[in-house]
Parts: structure tokens; C-alpha cells; sequence
């Protein structure tokens, strides 16, 4: 069966995971650096864990989104273009996850997010032990040949519930977090500011 999908803002302090109801994976925007004659947008992945009811785990270590024993992810969306002529140079994960490129997906179960298919996304999977405590991953960056700011673009997420009855199964989020702006316009300053702490999350438990 599917739960009604359960909504909530979760505020993502630098350097902190904030105290909140809603377990949650997010991508939280750092700033840029230089990356030669190209720019870094660099991100920590920040996993909240609902004081250990959640969890996030490697799994089998394949990526089958909503499937028990699946590799627990993280998917930004059209984060620049990958083809003849376009902007986007190489997406690195940090320590303990993998990273793909791909223009389609991967999309945690039960969302639908926009997703233009001439742009690339970039997903981030897990790979390390299970861990249920609140934790920052830094070091994911995605270098691109311009420097337009960032846009607001959706995410979908995936962790494991921890305990209970639902002990295992996944749950499913989707959002918005800030990425490379490409050659759209990019957001006020002001916007981006506040999300790139903060996140709309729904989340999606597969039963």
C-alpha cells in the first residue's frame, strides 16, 4: 500500500543538521571555487536521521530505487548540459558515495520530477556502512565552464526506515536545492541565500 505523502520544511544550517521531525537527504550549496579556467559548485550531502528512526545504507550495493536491500541515493536534477557546446565538465562525490551522469533519472520511487532530458543529472550513491546518526558528507562538487550562480532545480532522495513495522523499506523524497545555473537566469541572491539551507521535502514510504 502507499502513505499519504507527509510534508515538511527542513531547515539545513551550515555545519549543522538541525533538530526536526522529518528525516531527510539533501544537498546543501557551499559556494564555488575555481577549477582552473572552469567553476566549482560545491555541495555537502547532509543525511538527517529522525533521531535513528531512519537510516542509510548501501545495501546490495545496486541502486534499485524502492526495493528492499537497494542502495540508498541521491539524484539533482538538469544541472547543466553534457552535449556538443554545453557547460557541464565533471560531477565528484564525496567519501562514501559514487557518482553518475545521466540525462534521465534516477528517480526515487514514487516521485515524478521535472526533468529536462537535454540536460545531465547528477546522481550520488551511497557506498558506505550503515549509519543512523545525524551526519555531514562534504567534498561533492559539479564543475562547469561558466559561472551564471545557481538556479533552483528539483532533487529526488532515498534512505531506509530503521525500526518498526516498516523496518527496511525505503522512503522516497523530492524536492528543490540549488545547482549551476547553465544559461538560464540565474536566481536573486537573496532566494538563494535561504535555499541553499533550506529544503521542500515530501517524503513517500513504500510499504
Amino acid at each position: 500500500m502507499r502513505r499519504a505523502a507527509t510534508y515538511g520544511l527542513i531547515a539545513l544550517i551550515a555545519l549543522v543538521v538541525s533538530s526536526t521531525s522529518n528525516a531527510a537527504i539533501i544537498a546543501q550549496f557551499t559556494g564555488t571555487t575555481p577549477s582552473g579556467s572552469n567553476t566549482a559548485y560545491n555541495d555537502n550531502l547532509v543525511f538527517s536521521t529522525n533521531n535513528g528512526l531512519d537510516r542509510l545504507e548501501s545495501g546490495s550495493s545496486i541502486l534499485n530505487p524502492g526495493a528492499l536491500n537497494s542502495a540508498d541515493f541521491i539524484t539533482l536534477y538538469d544541472v547543466g548540459s553534457s552535449g556538443l557546446g554545453g557547460n557541464l565538465v565533471a560531477a565528484t562525490a564525496g567519501s562514501g558515495f559514487s557518482v553518475s551522469l545521466q540525462n534521465v533519472g534516477i528517480n526515487a520511487s514514487q516521485t515524478l520530477p521535472s526533468d529536462d532530458p537535454l540536460l545531465a543529472n547528477v546522481t550520488y550513491k551511497y557506498t558506505g556502512p550503515t549509519i543512523s546518526t545525524d551526519t555531514i558528507f562534504p567534498g561533492f562538487s559539479i564543475v562547469v565552464s561558466n559561472h551564471d550562480g545557481t538556479i533552483l532545480k528539483p532533487f529526488t532522495g532515498q534512505y531506509t526506515d530503521n525500526e518498526g513495522p516498516e523496518l527496511g523499506t525505503k522512503i522516497s523524497q523530492i524536492g528543490v536545492v540549488a545547482v549551476p545555473a547553465g544559461t538560464s537566469i540565474p536566481e536573486p541572491a537573496a532566494l538563494l541565500g535561504l535555499m541553499s539551507v533550506l529544503g521542500l521535502v515530501a517524503r513517500r514510504r513504500r510499504v
